[in-house]
């Protein structure tokens, strides 16, 4: 039984880091739609972009922690 739940831990610890390979909010995107060019704008694609960026990221991070929970655990079954 340990060994299962140490190996769904370290699946969602891959997934967890995979997303945040992917969606790690990137500085170029401002969630709050701004773009600094010539005059301040918001543009709704880039809100939309930011909020599914920061929606995903957040997402990365509690599969991270459910992933070393998971981890815990198993340690705590031997």
């Amino acid at each position: 039984m340990a060994t299962i739940v140490n190996s769904f831990g370290l699946i969602l610890d891959i997934i967890g880091a995979l997303l945040l390979l992917r969606f790690g909010l990137p500085p170029r995107i401002d969630p709050e739609g701004h773009i600094h060019i010539i005059a301040e704008q918001v543009d709704e694609a880039e809100i939309t972009l930011g909020r599914r960026y920061h929606f995903w990221s957040n997402v990365a991070v509690i599969l991270l922690i459910l992933g070393f929970l998971g981890q815990l655990v198993s340690n705590c079954l031997n």
